[in-house]
């Protein structure tokens, strides 16, 4: 499968996922938001990441894994040991389950599912994101 390069005409939205076996969700839980700071690999994608941007909170290695809130990009990926990229998110009150996600037509090859290992930002393009929206509680 040949990868698809990500550029501001194309972005639907950016993901960011969490791994709950090295990330607690119980205090994001609690808030009802997700941390304001993740971490993103040095590359490409993440010198593209901008204050307002779409972002999309994908839970992994979860029971109920899926899209657990959505919100925005709040300002540029900060440079270091460990890249950092402020966003503000806000969860969902139930998670879109993959396996949902899965049985819409043109979602099943999100790269979420497609490469479930890549390092964050992750992303949808503008035609997946109109077949995900109207599953989404925004």
């Amino acid at each position: 499968m040949t990868t698809r390069t990500v550029t501001p005409e194309s972005l639907g939205a950016w993901v960011i996922k969490c791994n709950p076996n090295t990330t607690d969700l119980g205090p994001m839980i609690a808030a009802g938001r997700a941390h304001e700071n993740w971490c993103v690999a040095s590359n490409y994608r993440t010198r593209l990441m901008s204050a307002g941007q779409r972002v999309l909170f994908w839970v992994s290695a979860h029971p109920r894994r899926g899209f657990w809130g959505a919100g925005v990009v709040t300002g540029s990926a900060v440079p270091g040991p460990r890249w950092k990229i402020a966003t503000d998110i806000e969860l969902f009150a139930e998670p879109v389950l993959a396996s949902a996600i899965r049985n819409v037509q043109g979602l099943d090859g999100l790269e979420v599912f497609r490469s479930p290992q890549q390092s964050n930002p992750s992303w949808v393009d503008r035609e997946q994101f109109a077949l995900l929206e109207p599953l989404l509680p925004i």
